[in-house]
C-alpha cells in the first residue's frame, strides 16, 4: 500500500483521534528528516509528551520501519536511542560500562556523593503553639 493511499484511509476513518495521530506521525517524520533526535528532544521540539512520541515511533516502526535508531547517547548509567529517518537496520547498542567503574572514576576524580534527597524537617509543637491552637479552637 502506498503512503498516499494509507493517508487517505486514515482520513476516511471517523473521529478526530485518527487525524491527530496521522498529523503527529507526519510531524515526527518531517522533524527526523531534518536531523536525528532523541525522544525527549522530539517532545520538546513538537510540544508533545514523551509517551506520545514513544507511541508514534513504535507505530511507525511497526508499519514498515520508516524510522530507525541511527545512534546512541551513552550517559553514565543509561543509553538513549537517537532516532533518524529511513529504512534499514538499527545501530547496535554499545557495550554497557559497568556502574562500579563509573563510581570508581567519579570517586577518583574527587567528585562528592550526590545527595539522594533533601533531609526532612520536622516541626515540634512548643508550649506557645499549644496555647495558640487552643485559642483558635475556642473562636
Amino acid at each position: 500500500m502506498t503512503e498516499s493511499k494509507e493517508k487517505e484511509e486514515i482520513m476516511k476513518k471517523a473521529g478526530v483521534c485518527a487525524r491527530r495521530v496521522a498529523s503527529q506521525r507526519e510531524m515526527i517524520e518531517k522533524t527526523l528528516a531534518k536531523e536525528p533526535m532523541t525522544i525527549v528532544d522530539l517532545a520538546k521540539r513538537l510540544g508533545l509528551s514523551n509517551d506520545t512520541i514513544r507511541n508514534r515511533i513504535g507505530e511507525l516502526v511497526a508499519d514498515g520501519r520508516r524510522v530507525r535508531v541511527v545512534g546512541w547517547n551513552v550517559l553514565e548509567t543509561t543509553m538513549v536511542r537517537v532516532w533518524g529517518p529511513g529504512p534499514g537496520r538499527d545501530e547496535p547498542r554499545p557495550v554497557r560500562v559497568r556502574v562500579d567503574g563509573v563510581k570508581r572514576n567519579r570517586k577518583a576524580a574527587g567528585g562528592a556523593r550526590l545527595p539522594v534527597s533533601v533531609p526532612v524537617v520536622r516541626f515540634r509543637r512548643e508550649g506557645m503553639d499549644e496555647w495558640l491552637f487552643r485559642i483558635r479552637e475556642l473562636r
